[in-house]
């Protein structure tokens, strides 16, 4: 199983003695491993210029402490948590939910779609330059 695997991979779990992680999940009512899994999926959600909208629009990117809980999730860019991200450009935008005037800008649905449609762009591109260095990788070994 996903979570048996990375057991002990939270950050609140590599930084406390098992006292103060059992102290922190009574006080929570949440567990390190369903703390982890819920912050992976918000993090990688990020990946989503029209979700980072939705959280602009609702007014979440205007909340301190909700800009708190963004500058806390960093740590998913260190390489031992990065590594259980499948939408790398998450940590792109969670780099750029610091910066007060991306995340004023992503309340305007012009600007989100085209942040969505630049993120597109670099998709395709990307898959293609990947394709031609694969066929001239290719075509250099016959």
């Amino acid at each position: 199983d996903y979570l048996q695997r990375r057991r002990g991979a939270c950050r609140l779990t590599l930084a406390m003695s098992s006292d103060e992680a059992r102290a922190a999940e009574t006080a929570t009512g949440v567990s390190q491993d369903a703390r982890f899994a819920l912050e992976l999926e918000f993090v990688m959600s990020l990946a989503n210029p029209r979700y980072i909208h939705h959280l602009a629009k609702e007014k979440f990117l205007d909340d301190p402490s909700f800009v708190a809980y963004l500058d806390y999730l960093q740590y998913w860019r260190e390489p031992a948590y990065a590594r259980f991200l499948h939408y790398p450009h998450a940590l792109y935008f969670l780099g750029q939910l610091q910066r007060p005037e991306f995340r004023k800008a992503m309340a305007n649905p012009r600007a989100a779609e085209h942040v969505f449609s630049q993120q597109f762009f670099h998709w395709q591109r990307s898959r293609t330059e990947q394709l031609a260095r694969a066929s001239a990788e290719a075509g250099e070994g016959v």
